[in-house]
């Protein structure tokens, strides 16, 4: 009986231990309850969160909110030189990987690789055109660029008249084609000691070739007596272009760019030379980009301003329109 009254005391006291120690334990918990709760509701906590809800902005919820929904179709557009850099005009860059330009005016591209892009000049149905771009150095500060290009084509030409005379009449024309061909090499070099800042040179060569073939006819009447014959014709002649040009491209922001460029070029051993400087303003949109600028001709052995001589303008207004495709930012 004593050790059946031992054994339930010892039970009694276990439990009331355990008891005591879940009600020791449940105390600490209330307590440290309590304190999160005075702390959730204190006043720096307050400040903290209407000071992050402030810095939320409309625009940044619904790029992030458009992100979500859309997912990879989302990416953002590059809409123009971020980088400081304008691939686009005559300097050592190369477009965007996979990146097209239509150009009205001027070349349309296609960049192949990073590296890479394959360039050409409207309308190919006429004048057959391609150029390779392929940018052999890039560091931060200096880049480098080869260019290779070929274009050819022929026009089809006739021409007749006739001459009267007394007692006799005289005829003679021509038809066949105007045949030519261009194949160029030039080397670009950018220097850009600042973000917004761009200094470029280039020098190239083009082979040129000019021809013409076709039938010529003579025929006549008259003094009681007629004549015609034909005779075919096949003459070329080739020359070799020199050119070299500069070029300054200061990037106001990613939609604004300014360009300072001059040309120049002239038959080798020849006195027919050419400068053509020019200032243009370029605007980008997401899809299409457009320019706005000034040049002038000038003639380099007289330096007398052509478009003076020609127009009577000393200064030529020019502009121009190109669309971008597949300008899509890359991770």
């Amino acid at each position: 009986m004593k050790k059946i009254i031992l054994l339930s005391s010892a039970i009694i006291i276990a439990a009331s231990i355990k008891v005591y120690g879940q009600k020791i334990d449940i105390q600490k918990l209330q307590n440290g309850f309590t304190k999160t709760q005075k702390w959730l509701s204190s006043d720096s906590l307050k400040k903290a969160r209407t000071a992050v809800i402030k810095n939320i902005s409309k625009d940044s919820i619904h790029k992030e909110a458009k992100s979500l929904y859309y997912g990879d179709a989302a990416t953002v557009f590059h809409i123009g030189w971020e980088d400081g850099r304008a691939p686009e005009f005559s300097n050592a860059y190369v477009l965007h990987r996979h990146e097209f330009r239509l150009n009205v005016l001027g070349r349309s591209s296609f960049a192949i690789s990073s590296r890479l892009e394959i360039s050409s000049c409207l309308p190919l149905i006429v004048i057959p055109n391609v150029a390779f771009k392929y940018q052999f150095f890039d560091s931060r500060n200096f880049t480098s660029a080869l260019e290779l290009g070929t274009a050819g084509g022929a026009f089809p030409v006739a021409f007749a008249e006739a001459l009267p005379l007394p007692g006799v009449i005289i005829g003679a024309g021509t038809a066949g084609f105007i045949r030519g061909s261009d194949n160029h090499l030039k080397l670009y070099a950018s220097w850009h000691p600042a973000h917004r800042l761009t200094f470029s040179v280039r020098s190239g060569v083009s082979f040129l070739k000019i021809g013409y073939s076709g039938v010529a006819g003579a025929a006549g009447i008259g003094g009681g007596g007629a004549f015609a014959d034909a005779i075919p014709i096949n003459v070329s002649q080739r020359f070799i272009y020199l050119m070299g040009g500069f070029e300054a491209d200061y990037v106001i922001n990613k939609k604004n760019v300014i360009v300072l460029n001059s040309f120049a070029g002239g038959f080798a051993g020849g006195k027919s030379q050419l400068i053509v400087p020019s200032l243009g303003w370029t605007h980008a949109k997401t899809h299409f980009h457009y320019t706005l600028g000034l040049y002038t001709l000038i003639d380099p052995p007289s330096y007398q301003t052509w478009n003076a001589e020609k127009s009577k303008q000393a200064v030529g207004a020019y502009a121009n329109v190109y669309w971008v495709f597949n300008n899509r930012v890359r991770k």
